[in-house]
């Protein structure tokens, strides 16, 4: 793909890609803030006491759902638009559309967290928001889902490479199991426990079907963009991806072992977990393979630091959900908050390294200016690493304490809360430092869009794209 039509099609979707990019970071930046009070009312329950819409039972929901469905799926969604275009060669058309139905996506985004401080939310997980944002989520995701199915329908590339298979599987896989979920729990309510298996595989699902595949989709793209090689091992992306598909569609039922479900149902979850073995020894030896071989190159490259940090953590949050599953480890760790660790992980460590990564690999492509501080990269990444290490300490270990204690025969609840305030301390910790790496990215942001060309910028493309492997496999 020559110079020049690279950036006809970036000019074909900047306006879209910019407004899901700025949705995006406001959105990291409110679900930050609202994580941190969440965190610090858990050690001091009396902070913000008289404010009746900052109870912990709201802003604890409000956090989980601001951060998946405002900044991630936003930030996802970009990257997922933004991949298309390139990978199909051709520039893509029906923009507005495309910002039309993802404008109405974050006004229920919006009109969902106002329902929760109004207490009208749902009692399942991160799936809080008020019932009367339902149609319009599912709405506006259906027109998200036929515009990118259009665009990977225009391609002028008939083969197809594996971001493309990971965008199709995110967008068909969160209408299927939001459609499902809403119907079983909200709709036509399923009977007595059924509901709970429900709520477990859809939160399963929304990582495993949704976050993750736009995540997997844009680390196959950005490692030959930014480091100059083809994926290692690409020839067995296609037992990844299958096994993924088939073994995370149905591991949410290993969080009801010991529940009140037949015990196979919980058992065939724990396989399935389990199962994950296979395509994360697979993702690990593709990735870190492919990353490792280029080292050096890693910290010269804003993208493949983030990258490289969303990887590390991605291989981390597997072993920890498949260690979790095992029975022995869910009698300790099952109603702590070790699960809560896992999932922040998840989400800022995997899911936003990656994403944060793509950005600054996409943004100067479509603006075609330069990132304006380095030094803002940098603080925004070593306050994210050093947050997630000490999130990981108070709520993943912490969270293993917890559930030591609970089972202890001499521990009472009040001994187990006090012991349990330096992990809760530590988890605000971290998440202040992932607030000043939120702000950092604001500014990074909103310094590059309101800022003016320079002549250099205006007459150049200054990013220098590495050579066209998309296809080629090794």
């Amino acid at each position: 793909m020559n110079r020049g039509t690279q950036r006809t099609i970036d000019a074909s979707i900047r306006f879209p890609l910019v407004s899901l990019f700025k949705a995006a970071v406001c959105w990291m930046l409110i679900a930050t803030v609202f994580g941190l009070i969440a965190s610090i009312k858990l050690h001091t329950p009396s902070f913000m006491e008289e404010c009746q819409y900052m109870t912990y039972g709201k802003v604890e929901p409000i956090f989980w759902n601001t951060l998946i469905y405002g900044w991630l799926f936003n930030a996802g969604l970009g990257c997922a638009v933004f991949l298309l275009a390139r990978l199909g060669g051709v520039p893509l058309k029906q923009g507005v559309s495309l910002m039309i139905m993802t404008v109405i996506w974050n006004l229920a985004v919006v009109i969902g967290v106002i329902g929760i401080m109004l207490g009208d939310q749902l009692p399942y997980e991160w799936l809080e928001f008020p019932s009367y944002t339902a149609p319009i989520f599912f709405v506006s995701f259906l027109g998200i889902g036929l515009w990118c199915a259009m665009a990977f329908r225009a391609r002028v590339q008939r083969s197809t490479y594996a971001s493309q298979w990971w965008i199709l599987v995110a967008l068909f896989s969160f209408a299927w199991i939001y459609s499902a979920a809403q119907i079983m729990l909200v709709c036509s309510p399923a009977q007595g426990a059924f509901q709970n298996l429900v709520s477990a595989w859809y939160a399963e699902n929304v990582f495993g079907l949704l976050i993750a595949p736009l995540a997997f989709a844009s680390i196959y793209y950005l490692i030959p963009k930014t480091l100059g090689i083809s994926v290692v091992g690409y020839r067995y992306t296609g037992i990844a991806f299958w096994s993924w598909i088939l073994f995370a569609s149905v591991a949410g039922a290993a969080k009801m072992v010991n529940g009140p479900i037949p015990v196979w149902v919980a058992s065939v979850g724990v396989i399935a977990t389990f199962g994950l073995l296979l395509p994360t020894t697979t993702f690990s030896i593709q990735f870190l393979g492919s990353l490792l071989s280029r080292f050096s190159k890693i910290w010269d490259s804003a993208s493949a630091r983030f990258l490289f940090a969303g990887v590390v953590s991605f291989i981390a949050v597997m072993m920890f959900k498949i260690w979790g599953a095992l029975r022995g480890s869910q009698e300790v760790v099952q109603f702590s908050i070790f699960d809560s660790g896992v999932n922040q992980l998840a989400m800022f460590g995997f899911a936003g390294m990656v994403f944060t990564g793509a950005s600054y690999f996409i943004l100067p492509r479509l603006l075609n200016k330069e990132l304006p501080s380095s030094t803002l990269v940098d603080l925004q990444f070593g306050a994210h690493v050093l947050g997630l290490i000490l999130l990981a300490i108070g709520l993943i270990s912490g969270g293993i304490h917890q559930g030591e204690l609970i089972n202890g025969s001499t521990a009472d609840m009040l001994t187990v809360v006090n012991t349990m305030r330096g992990s809760y301390f530590l988890t605000s910790m971290g998440l202040s430092l992932l607030l000043l790496g939120a702000i950092a990215y604001n500014v990074t942001f909103f310094w590059m869009l309101l800022s003016t060309r320079s002549e250099k910028e205006a007459s150049t493309s200054l990013i220098e794209e590495a050579p066209e492997l998309e296809y080629t496999a090794s």
